[in-house]
């Protein structure tokens, strides 16, 4: 099972730049500071993972979408008993938009490698955006379909 949620934290404005270049933000809000990026996504937040905690765990329920800041998290993928890590994310790396736009339910485990800090997006905050900017929605529809291929 994941590891507790850890508290959330407002992002910095240096958060918030890389929140937005991660979720390709820059058109829609050419200045995305600390506060507007609490005021668009006001149940998000800033958590930190500590070296071995999972971000997130394959099977679990869950539609929250993950930007890394800082850090790095290995992503798992079980079938059975066997297991292997399919890739290595570092900063700027997006986590979760599998189940963000399909089932909900998460295709992969990501565990903090090392000490890691993520925008946590929650998938409540997330609605709004999605209607209203297609570009980001195909956006992230791709990386979708790009990680399950």
């Amino acid at each position: 099972m994941a590891s507790a949620n850890p508290a959330r934290n407002p992002p910095n404005d240096t958060e918030a730049t890389s929140v937005a270049r991660a979720l390709r933000l820059e058109s829609f809000f050419p200045e995305f500071t600390g506060p507007l990026c609490s005021k668009i996504f006001p149940r998000s937040g800033v958590s930190v993972y500590a070296a071995g905690d999972f971000v997130i765990e394959q099977g679990e329920s869950g539609r929250d979408l993950f930007v890394l800041l800082e850090g790095s998290v290995s992503v798992t993928l079980s079938m059975g008993s066997a297991g292997a890590e399919v890739a290595t994310l570092g900063a700027g790396a997006l986590i979760g938009e599998v189940a963000l736009l399909r089932d909900g339910l998460r295709s992969a485990s990501a565990v903090a490698i090392v000490e890691t800090r993520a925008f946590r997006l929650m998938f409540e905050d997330m609605g709004y955006i999605l209607q209203h900017n297609p570009e980001l929605a195909a956006h992230l529809r791709g990386l979708a379909q790009a990680r399950t291929s």
